[in-house]
């Protein structure tokens, strides 16, 4: 199964191509606000001839609220499925989540199981993801058929090298299993997780995250769990326009860093934080742009656990 990356921001109307098709267990998230002033979206699964699998329409028109489900095959529409629970809300945040079964695709809103759809074209056919109409799209994401059950806040991990080629690692074989990283897809705020092994050299935390339109601030700490001491505290303050970083040990605040050119993080907006331990220090990237780098006060190796709070929603962690 084909991994893909997040897709943070994009324009609207949305095309692009799923990579490795659809097969069942798969899943696709889709994180944005809809319009004040909405008429209808749509997200169609396309297939590679250009006929549309699954289009799923939430209609606002005239106060008549419905969400048309359908198929196109060869041109024509087929019979329409509606359903007149409106689980969207204009000028409000959403997230829809499709999972693929064998049999349909099941649609959840806000958490909350929506509706299926049987298929009426095959899943190998899907190749393209759409979003047209009056809505803002955040983030979308993929999991692929590992993620057993992404309403439980799923942790899974790479699969690790067999035994057997475990002696061509050096040291023992449970300090090799710790560089495979884990991922937790739609993890519920506040998030915290033990770092297998601690924070280990060139290893990469990945975070990808929403601001919310009203956000104040949000935290990201690196902390070790026997102590409570926050080796790295990445505070995005977004009403300051202020970026702090610090260190706590014993319970006290060391001296902040907070200059920066620009602030990466904006409200409404999805983000995607890279933070990568090196020898001397964190190297800090949001979406794809090197923004600082964070001289260890407190050694690396003492790190256990990764805690992040605040005004924000997460789509994706891995560390």
């Amino acid at each position: 199964m084909a991994f893909q990356q997040p897709i943070l921001n994009p324009s609207v109307p949305f095309s692009g191509p799923i990579f490795g098709g659809l097969s069942e267990g798969k899943m696709v998230l889709i994180q944005g606000i809809v319009q004040t002033f909405v008429k209808s979206f749509g997200v169609n699964l396309r297939c590679g001839n250009g006929d549309i699998a699954f289009h799923f329409n939430p209609r606002f028109n005239n106060g008549r609220l419905m969400v048309v489900c359908n198929t196109e095959q060869n041109g024509r529409w087929g019979a329409e499925e509606r359903t007149y629970h409106m689980p969207f809300q204009p000028g409000n945040y959403f997230e829809v989540i499709i999972s693929v079964r064998g049999h349909c695709y099941q649609v959840s809103v806000n958490g909350q199981h929506f509706l299926e759809y049987r298929h009426r074209l095959p899943l190998h056919t899907v190749q393209i993801l759409e979003i047209k109409g009056d809505v803002t799209v955040n983030c979308i994401n993929f999991t692929s058929p590992s993620v057993s059950n992404v309403f439980a806040q799923p942790v899974f991990r790479v699969p690790p090298p067999s035994r057997k080629k475990m002696k061509n690692f050096p040291g023992h074989v449970s300090a090799a299993l710790h560089n495979f990283p884990m991922t937790v897809a739609n993890p519920v705020v506040p998030f915290q997780a033990a770092i297998p092994g601690t924070i280990s050299r060139a290893r990469k935390i990945t975070i990808v995250g929403n601001v919310p339109f009203h956000a104040n601030s949000f935290h990201i700490d690196l902390k070790n769990s026997m102590t409570g001491n926050i080796a790295l505290h990445i505070n995005p303050r977004l009403r300051e326009r202020a970026l702090v970083r610090n260190t706590q040990m014993q319970g006290i605040w060391g001296s902040e860093e907070r200059h920066l050119s620009t602030l990466p993080f904006m409200p409404g907006q999805a983000f995607q934080m890279e933070i990568m331990n090196t020898r001397n220090c964190y190297q800090i990237s949001v979406n794809g742009l090197r923004v600082f780098d964070y001289v260890h006060r407190i050694p690396a190796n003492q790190v256990d656990q990764l805690q992040i709070a605040g005004d924000v929603t997460l789509s994706y962690v891995q560390y």
